[in-house]
Parts: C-alpha cells; structure tokens; sequence
C-alpha cells in the first residue's frame, strides 16, 4: 500500500483569520454548504478565494467531516461549539481547533507542533527544517515556492505582527489577526524578526488538556498513561500546547481533582505516577467545560 500524500498550500496562501471559524459554523449550521458561489461569497464577505480558505481551515480544525454522501458537514465539536459558543467568545473553543488542527497528520502543522523542535528561530531556519523533513518523509515533492507559502502561513496563523509589517495594510482582510495567535504559542520578536515557541500566559482549560490525554490515550489503545508520556509522545500535551513537566503535573493533579468522579485519576504506580482516563469523547470535554464554569 503507497504511503499516505502530505499536504500542502490548501490554505490557497490565507492565514486563518479572527471570525472565519464562527462565520463558517454558523453558516453550515443552517444547512447549507461552504461553497465559492456568489451567494455564499455575499454573505460571508469573503472572496472567492477566502471561501475556497475558509473550507480548508473548517475541515483542518476538525470542524468538518466528510459526510455520506461525500460533502463537508458539521463534526460533533463543531455543532457542540455552535450550541455553546457559536461566535468563539470563550478561549476553549480555539484551544480545541487548534488542538485538531496541531494532531493533524502529513501536514505543516502536525509537524512544527511535533518534529520541529527548535524554540527560537528565524524564518529561514523553519523553511529549512521543513523542507528537509519533506524531502526525507513525504512520497509526494513539492516546489520550494510551496513550501515557503506554507511557513509563512503557518507563521501568520500563530504568530502576531504589526499591521504596518504586513502587505496590503490598508486591506482589513489582510491584517486581519488569526484567533491563534491569541493563544499565546509563537511569539514574534520585532527587534529580531526571530520566533519563540512559549508556553501561553493563560492557563489552558482543563478539557482541552483532559481532551488531549483521551485522544492520546486513545492512540495508544489504552486508558491509563504514565505522565512521562505526556511529554515524551507524538501528539502529547507537552508538544501541543509548549508546556513543560511540571505544568502537565499541575495540570494532571487538578484534572483528578476536578473529574475524580467523571473518572480521571491519578495514582503512583511504584514510582510512576499514571494518569486513568475515562471513555469519553473530546467534545464530552468541550461540553464538560462550559458545565463547570456556569456559562
């Protein structure tokens, strides 16, 4: 069997920007369908482009899913998101986009939240990165021209930059901000022009750290993980969400304080402290979170 294609440039070169996720939640919600036409391109105000985009980002997101009859419908997250959040008002809404969007497999963003391991670099040194890891992984090549395209939108979708720094600044489409960059994962240095990963100033909700562990402890087909292998793993909260050991213990102890009787718990096991999950599904978390904070 051929090994799965990587993916690229189907952000058709924009970054996601602050309000295409609701617009476009909100749109399907109704019954209709994320498509280029004047119609839709009229009551999003997007370009025809933007939309082509805009159904990109929704499906990258988890947001959509392929239905039966082979169109994008809404996933389960993103109707539960409609329900309780439908203008992403509350920060947990991005924090589980991004999450889909950063497990995203043969894709720019699975592997800068995964492979790349660098903290502070430039531009120049992230295209290099990439470009090697493509050459030495991916079964489909691509241009160099692609590949700049794709770190520079993956820059621009978590890393803020002054208006006045960006192309076509009179365009407010163009210096629209991406609500990942609120996040607070890649910060841009002015003064040097050089990129940090950093751990957000907020805290991260408790469910979308819970919403990790499960999909985590589902890939493993298991329901109980050491927390060292929060750290260590693909896809584990150290590498989705920049955070050290200790920041996954903090989070871990408050986690089985909070659900010990939605059955999170952690126990030491000789002298490793294990992390038991229950079988729940991510957006049982996302739902679970809003319960919690009375919203």
């Amino acid at each position: 069997m051929p090994a799965a294609k990587y993916e690229f440039g189907r952000h058709e070169t924009f970054n996601l920007r602050e309000g295409w996720l609701s617009k476009g939640v909100n749109w399907m919600a109704d019954g209709r369908e994320i498509r280029p036409d004047v119609v839709t391109c009229d009551a999003l105000g997007l370009g025809r482009n933007m939309v082509k985009s805009l159904g990109f980002w929704l499906e990258a997101t988890g947001l959509t899913v392929k239905g039966r009859r082979g169109s994008a419908e809404l996933s389960d997250i993103a109707r539960s998101i409609h329900e309780f959040d439908s203008h992403f008002e509350y920060s947990v809404s991005a924090w589980f986009a991004h999450l889909l969007l950063a497990r995203r497999p043969r894709s720019i963003w699975g592997w800068f939240f995964n492979e790349f391991r660098n903290g502070s670099f430039d531009r120049a040194t992230c295209l290099e990165a990439f470009h090697r890891y493509v050459r030495q992984h991916a079964p489909n090549q691509t241009t160099q021209h692609v590949l700049e395209r794709d770190v520079a939108c993956l820059l621009a979708t978590y890393a803020s930059e002054p208006p006045s720094a960006r192309p076509d600044a009179d365009d407010p489409e163009n210096i629209s901000a991406s609500p990942f960059a609120a996040l607070g994962l890649l910060v841009k240095h002015a003064e040097t022009g050089r990129f940090e990963k950093t751990a957000s100033l907020d805290q991260i909700p408790l469910e979308a750290f819970l919403a990790c562990v499960q999909l985590l402890c589902a890939e493993a087909d298991t329901t109980s993980m050491p927390l060292t292998e929060l750290i260590s793993r693909k896809n584990s909260p150290a590498r989705m969400f920049n955070i050290d050991g200790d920041m996954i213990d903090d989070l871990a102890a408050e986690a089985s304080s909070v659900y010990r009787t939605r059955g999170v718990q952690v126990d030491l096991l000789g002298s490793t402290r294990t992390i038991t999950m229950p079988e729940l599904a991510p957006v049982a978390w996302y739902k679970l979170h809003f319960q919690r904070i009375g919203a």
